[in-house]
């Protein structure tokens, strides 16, 4: 992704963290940091173009699949004081793969991911519900070819706006739920994207919680002779640091 595109994201989001007016309790509370890598084991399926050639990704797919899995990135930060908070999110796969599609041989290349900037607003610094907004960066590169057939690569980059809430609700001491949603495709090429997780925390100290649940993400964007559209979903794994 470019430089102008994560100066755009800071500029945007430091400008809606900080247009309202300051509370004195935001400012005497301490400083939160949360580190948060993961990973998720998801199956990708939907449909691919790149130019005139297109191809549906295979339903069973799984990103962890050794023979199509070339690479894959994940992890989150959260940096929080009062009612304030700024999230980072970024995930990488480089998925390779070659199948039957009827009489054609296809193969199907999909690398890139996303990074994605949110600010959230807690209307309670004690309360556990939080409002998001942010922009998900996504770039992608895209290859299908078809044997006979058509050939195509795509390089694409884009900005996706996006608006959602997150939940966490203490079960115990040690338990807790937690729960995420957002919805974009304000992009004039994006038709939809979703984002959706449910995960149980369990907490070993203060410092260090382990997450256990299932995230859903879906991606649609089209764009003179470019299709993505794919929806990946799975269960993830993840264990938070505080400092």
């Amino acid at each position: 992704m470019g430089k102008v595109s994560i100066i755009t994201i800071l500029t945007v989001l430091g400008s809606m963290a900080f247009s309202g007016p300051l509370r004195a309790e935001d400012t005497q509370d301490p400083w939160k940091f949360e580190l948060l890598p993961y990973l998720w084991v998801a199956s990708l399926q939907g449909s691919t173009q790149a130019g005139d050639a297109e191809s549906p990704v295979d339903p069973g797919y799984s990103l962890f699949t050794l023979e199509n899995l070339h690479g894959a990135f994940m992890g989150a930060v959260r940096v929080s004081r009062g009612h304030w908070s700024w999230q980072l999110d970024t995930l990488y796969v480089d998925y390779q793969d070659d199948f039957a599609l009827g009489p054609l041989q296809s193969h199907v290349g999909v690398s890139g991911g996303f990074l994605e900037v949110a600010a959230g607003y807690r209307p309670d610094t004690d309360g556990n519900l939080e409002w998001l907004a942010g922009l998900r960066n996504v770039s992608f590169t895209t290859e299908v070819s078809l044997t006979p057939g058509p050939q195509g690569r795509v390089d694409k980059t884009w900005l996706d706006p996006f608006v959602g809430l997150s939940y966490r609700y203490p079960l115990s001491q040690n338990w807790a739920l937690r729960a995420r949603a957002d919805v974009g495709g304000m992009n004039p090429s994006a038709r939809l994207s979703m984002n959706g997780m449910l995960a149980m925390e369990y907490a070993f100290s203060d410092r260090v919680q382990a997450l256990v649940g299932y995230r859903y993400l879906e991606l649609d964007f089209r764009d003179n002779g470019y299709l993505l559209d794919i929806s990946a979903s799975g269960f993830a794994l993840g264990l938070a640091l505080h400092f």
